[in-house]
């Protein structure tokens, strides 16, 4: 769902082992850009905020970094980096039904925010859908399309109507 949406949005989407060639990519064959929205989901989530690191070392503002349930794999707290304009982090801490997330690893984290004053960071920690169903960490995706309170449309730029990007 999530790759879906991003592409129709017409973004580029990674994996997350590939936060080790995003900065070549980003640095010599893309040239730089002068902003970027940054999303991740799960481990995917912790390679965005590694990747927005860099970014801030190459002069690139990250206008927005939208991070679905964050999964650490040591630690409590995501640190963000300071050179961010606005970070969503929506999470959920009733862990996960996939038998490898077992005990913290199916548990999404809180993000501590940098030390720069303009930076604007929201969280959701998300327990339950509307008809009391508990959200584990596959469910995450789906609720950030349809019941965060920034929706991950939104922050695509998506058309609720029609799940296009809109112009």
């Amino acid at each position: 769902m999530l790759v879906e949406s991003a592409r129709r949005a017409g973004a580029a989407v990674f994996p997350p082992s590939a936060v080790l060639i995003l900065p070549l990519l980003f640095s010599r064959l893309w040239g730089k850009p002068k902003a970027v929205s940054l999303f991740g989901y799960s481990r995917g989530a912790v390679s965005a905020v590694r990747l927005s690191r860099f970014l801030a070392k190459e002069k690139i503002l990250v206008s927005l970094l939208y991070l679905i349930d964050p999964i650490l794999l040591w630690g409590t707290l995501l640190p963000l980096p300071s050179a961010v304009e606005k970070t969503f982090c929506c999470f959920q801490r009733n862990g996960a039904r996939l038998r490898l997330l077992v005990g913290h690893f199916g548990k999404g984290v809180r993000c501590q925010e940098g030390r720069k004053a303009k930076q604007l960071l929201e969280e959701e920690e998300a327990v339950c859908f509307p008809d009391g169903r508990p959200i584990q960490h596959e469910d995450m995706v789906k609720y950030a399309l349809e019941h965060a309170r920034f929706r991950l449309g939104e922050a695509l730029g998506l058309d609720p109507g029609t799940g296009a990007a809109r112009r």
